[in-house]
């Protein structure tokens, strides 16, 4: 190897270990400091990807699993529900189908077993944020009154969005969701918009629970139970518990397909009972005025309690006695978000594949979360002029220069005329490779990820996938996303030179990735941080109409010998 490129890569791998432990948002030339040489030189490549956007059709929503902001910890089954309402492209409408599980089999519920209530409870994700003792004033069961000392806390609710009434119906569904496809025994594939394909099964029969304007509060709920022994009172017993949602189901139907069922083949197993109660279906709509508020919760969370009471049979000298008794059922992670997006017709249209140039590129980048649509970047693959006036591929061209790669990077300039500002846009966004939704070189080095923010998205990977750079006036600017290891594994042909994809993403430590469909294609890539994403935006691609200083461009900082120059 000539002394010239062992020095190179010395001098490569000092300044992109100094590039990733920078904290400037903007480039600071490092090469002419660590060399201190007049035979080198810093310089600067632009190149100009092609760019233009993606509109998916549908997308694979079953058994969505992942993490949230402050509970890395969790593993969370995610789940939307809801009506959004996004001021750039239209209203998104978040429905649910979950199959549901008993804690063992066969369900059995005792002797002369008397159903009191049925309750379906979907906790909210809440913090709190306040606690304080009250003395509350309690009814004992001869009538005299005991003051008791109880704590108080005040949630906050999370991954809100929005505040206005939307319309929500509870059905229990007649649709069976397989858990494996029979035509090829992999996982059975299910879609954002299935929803159109088996809803009359899903409300074939007459709803569970109906509130026509539902809004998830902050209060605590305050639950009571007939009187134990652990306290001095008589009066009946209070527990405190976090947000959530607690609907009443009818009891007359329960009692026929679970009591009245007891020793039937249905209850026996779970492959029968998931056949026999195959799911519940979890419906939103907009209200009249086409409001709503979306929230997200973990499906793992959410149950549906039967309240009952059983008999102990008398055993001698020893009465017969009755006790409360429950059965908590368990929404399966084999489950369906279904989302339906009347996009803005002026968008809808832009994003037609005849309308998206894919040669040239197009003036304006369109990222959408669920079933929403993403940007695709193909870097190199112009025709540029050598150092021989000769016409030739950029890739190749490039690959020849025998550069000292410091630092490249992406800036995705925010198209502030299109775009309503504030909390309504996406703090990050994500770039993947397109033919299989890994992760780019950058990611796994990026020194920030390994060592803090594990557990806070909005911070993670801050070196790669930069945060919304905001002005003074709260408004969003632009995304840069650095590519300098990806751009130093491309010239040194240690990865293929494919498309890349650009997204949306409500949690940049999500690598995992599915598929979906577009107008032309089938089985496309598409993050999953991508789909549990409600909100968009729009960015400035790379054409002539495009403003020159907000241009996408690739910005390539290298040093080069000056010997090296001179000698091509």
């Amino acid at each position: 190897m000539k002394p010239i490129h062992i020095l190179m890569k010395i001098l490569s791998a000092i300044v992109f270990i100094i590039n990733v432990l920078s904290c400037e948002d903007d480039f600071n030339s490092v090469g002419s400091e660590i060399i201190g040489d007049v035979n080198f030189q810093d310089s600067l490549y632009v190149s100009i990807p092609v760019a233009y956007s993606k509109k998916f059709e549908r997308v694979r929503t079953d058994n969505l699993s992942y993490t949230i902001e402050g509970r890395q910890d969790i593993l969370f089954h995610s789940s939307m529900l809801g009506v959004y309402n996004d001021p750039i492209y239209g209203q998104s409408v978040y429905s649910v189908l979950s199959q549901i599980q008993a804690p063992s089999y066969p369900i059995t519920f005792g002797n002369n077993a008397v159903l009191d209530s049925v309750v379906l409870t979907l906790p909210y994700l809440s913090r709190p944020v306040e606690q304080r003792s009250v003395d509350v004033s309690l009814t004992n069961a001869d009538g005299t009154t005991v003051i008791v000392p109880e704590m108080v806390t005040t949630y906050e609710l999370d991954s809100i969005y929005q505040n206005q009434p939307f319309k929500l119906s509870i059905y229990q569904s007649n649709y069976f969701l397989r858990d494996f496809d029979p035509s090829t025994t992999e996982r059975q594939a299910y879609y954002s918009n299935d929803l159109e394909n088996f809803e009359a099964q899903l409300m074939s029969k007459d709803p569970l629970f109906v509130n026509t304007s539902f809004v998830p509060s902050n209060a605590e709920l305050i639950l009571t139970s007939p009187d134990t022994e652990s306290d001095d009172d008589t009066a009946p017993d209070r527990n405190r518990v976090a947000p959530r949602l607690r609907a009443k189901l009818p009891v007359e139907t329960f009692k026929e397909q679970f009591l009245d069922k007891e020793g039937s083949t249905e209850l026996s197993n779970s492959s029968n009972f998931e056949n026999y109660f195959r799911g519940i279906y979890l419906k939103a709509e907009p209200n009249d005025s086409g409001t709503g508020n979306l929230l997200y919760f973990n499906l793992r969370e959410a149950t549906i309690t039967l309240y009952y009471k059983t008999e102990t049979a008398a055993n001698g000298d020893t009465p017969a006695t009755e006790s409360q008794e429950e059965l908590t059922l368990s929404f399966s992670t084999n489950a369906i978000n279904f989302i339906n997006t009347a996009f803005n017709p002026m968008i809808a249209a832009e994003l037609a594949p005849d309308n998206q140039d894919q040669i040239n590129g197009e003036e304006n980048l369109y990222l959408k979360g669920g079933d929403g649509s993403i940007a695709v970047i193909d870097l190199f693959n112009r025709t540029v002029v050598n150092e021989n006036g000769e016409e030739e591929n950029e890739f190749e061209y490039l690959k020849r220069q025998n550069w000292l790669i410091n630092d490249a990077n992406l800036k995705f300039y925010i198209n502030q005329d299109l775009v309503t500002s504030g909390d309504a846009e996406p703090e990050r966004i994500y770039i993947f490779n397109m033919e299989n939704g890994s992760i780019l070189g950058d990611y796994g080095l990026d020194i920030r990820f390994q060592l803090s923010n594990l557990g806070d998205p909005v911070n993670s990977i801050l070196n790669h996938l930069g945060r919304i750079n905001r002005g003074a006036d709260d408004q969003g600017e632009f995304y840069r996303i650095r590519l300098t290891q990806h751009i130093i594994d491309l010239f040194n042909e240690d990865v293929e030179n494919i498309k890349l994809g650009v997204s949306v993403s409500q949690n940049v430590n999500i690598t995992s990735s599915t598929t979906g469909d577009t107008v032309n294609e089938s089985d496309e890539i598409i993050p999953t941080s991508s789909i549990i994403s409600h909100e968009g935006t729009i960015l400035y691609g790379n054409s002539p109409n495009v403003p020159e200083s907000k241009r996408l461009q690739l910005e390539i900082f290298y040093t080069v010998s000056k010997n090296n120059i001179t000698s091509n």
